[in-house]
């Protein structure tokens, strides 16, 4: 069974004098993700892949197809009608500094899931919040900083800790680590793996990283200039890729590899 899925999904950025024409930047992509799973879809930079992730999370309109959610087609939904869905698919970015308030202090921003989406034990928030930074390795000594004072690491922390205030079942992680040190790639990654042991949640794993990919994905999807070419099982499609794009990558990957 699917919690998601993409029915030719496409996106057109108009082009050209008085928007005639357009680049085609996601072409009529089909996929699954089933329940507790992480789907990694890998390709060049410019393939398509985080217009694909902004256009399931509803951050960018889609030129055409569904994004089917229990049934539903969430690109059919009013603001009314998606509120729902907004706790229940969430996205980690590539830059997360730009998901916090600068100013505001780390407590205050992990107070933002009780006010915005009218959590439960709003009397009590911030007793909850102390009680739930510790399983994301966050010291309380944080909690009075202001983001900008906080390590990139730390930040990606905080933003996953607000994140799971909402209990979400799906989260695309667009480059999730692609900003971070090299020694604290490996921390979030693990921190990621165990979020998905204790809760069920599933991952659009979005990256360049054919080595993260691997590691981190029981299915993945291979885009170029917009197509879905191939997807299967990680191992699958590693050992026995269909496409010569797709050999050529993880042939590349092979060599930087050794």
């Amino acid at each position: 069974m699917a919690v998601l899925e993409l029915r030719h999904l496409s996106k057109v950025f108009p082009s050209g004098r008085l928007g005639r024409g357009g680049y085609r930047a996601v072409d009529d992509v089909c996929l699954t993700i089933g329940p507790g799973e992480t789907y990694g879809l890998v390709g060049e930079s410019g393939c398509g892949k985080s217009t694909l992730g902004r256009m399931v999370t509803r951050l960018l309109p889609a030129t055409s197809g569904q994004v089917l959610w229990d049934g539903r087609d969430l690109l059919r939904l009013s603001r009314k009608e998606l509120r729902p869905y907004r706790r229940r698919i969430q996205m980690l970015f590539q830059h997360p500094d730009t998901s916090l308030n600068p100013r505001m202090t780390v407590l205050e921003s992990l107070r933002e899931p009780f006010l915005l989406h009218d959590l439960p034990g709003r009397d009590h928030m911030d007793d909850r919040i102390r009680a739930h930074i510790s399983a994301y390795g966050i010291q309380p000594e944080l909690l009075e900083r202001r983001a900008s004072q906080v390590s990139g690491g730390q930040i990606q922390r905080i933003v996953l800790a607000r994140i799971m205030l909402l209990e979400p079942e799906f989260i695309v992680l667009d480059e999730p680590t692609s900003m971070l040190d090299v020694s604290v790639q490996a921390q979030i990654m693990e921190l990621l793996r165990q979020i998905q042991a204790r809760t069920g949640v599933s991952y659009l794993l979005i990256s360049h990283d054919l080595d993260l990919i691997e590691r981190s994905s029981h299915r993945i999807g291979v885009m170029r200039q917009g197509k879905l070419l191939e997807q299967g099982r990680t191992e699958a499609v590693f050992q026995a890729p269909s496409y010569p794009y797709t050999r050529q990558l993880i042939h590349s990957f092979a060599y930087m590899r050794d």
